[in-house]
């Protein structure tokens, strides 16, 4: 995984843990069609967007990521 990859499990794992943002992370890049190596800004937005589409807390976690991620 890339630098940012890394980034965007830090802003989740917080939360879910670990390992579920990790397993996130990977769903979602294979979701869609995205290499984790060359992930830039704007396909770690649509990322984070994609995991914040599905419900619960991971959901709801995902749309603070982005904000977070926006920030920085």
């Amino acid at each position: 995984m890339s630098p940012l990859c890394d980034r965007l499990v830090v802003l989740l794992s917080g939360t879910v843990g670990e390992e579920v943002a990790r397993d996130t992370v990977q769903d979602a890049l294979s979701a869609l069609g995205r290499d984790p190596r060359l992930l830039d800004r704007p396909a770690a937005l649509e990322v984070l967007e994609h995991i914040a589409q599905r419900p619960g807390l991971v959901g709801v976690t995902a749309r603070f990521a982005k904000s977070r991620l926006h920030l920085t």
